[in-house]
């Protein structure tokens, strides 16, 4: 009932957190190896281990979040493995009481969900743009004529950059 395409988990479900996790693991994996030749590496600077960041590590942890929804489960996720790579880059443990902002201002990071808000943004931006016969236009503007499961229902693409949380 789950694909892998182009990277991306795809679910009958569209279960949000299995193809986060999917994408973390993959991140955190490159991160892995990375460690003990650039992370640790006393001798580069704290500048172009952020550089090899945003190039290598970054890219699969948000591969395909411009059309993914985001909730708060998936925000947390995506944070709680940006600040992991990022106190190993900046040489801190949680040990050492260092608050997430204070690491994020060391590297010169923005937050990674706010990065993606921002990405999205120009994603919605590029769709409004395209003529009215483009697939993405017609997925973007059209709504389904299907009436909805009973229970909670998930939170859809468009909701994610009209969310009135401005976190």
């Amino acid at each position: 009932m789950s694909y892998t395409y182009l990277g991306s988990n795809i679910t009958s479900t569209r279960n949000l957190k299995e193809e986060v996790n999917s994408q973390i693991t993959k991140a955190s994996l490159i991160s892995g190896y990375l460690r003990d030749i650039i992370w640790r590496n006393k001798y580069m600077s704290l500048s172009s281990k952020v550089r090899i960041y945003k190039t290598c590590v970054r890219p699969i942890m948000t591969y395909g979040i411009e059309t993914r929804a985001e909730n708060a489960e998936t925000k947390r996720q995506l944070r709680t493995t940006e600040m992991r790579v990022l106190r190993h880059i900046a040489g801190y443990s949680l040990l050492d009481h260092k608050r997430n902002e204070e690491i994020r201002d060391i590297c010169g990071i923005q937050d990674v969900v706010r990065w993606a808000r921002i990405r999205r943004r120009n994603w919605r931006d590029h769709v409004d743009r395209m003529p009215d016969n483009r697939l993405p236009k017609i997925a973007k503007t059209k709504r389904p004529n299907t009436a909805r499961l009973p229970g909670r229902p998930p939170k859809r693409w468009y909701e994610s950059w009209t969310s009135a949380s401005q976190e």
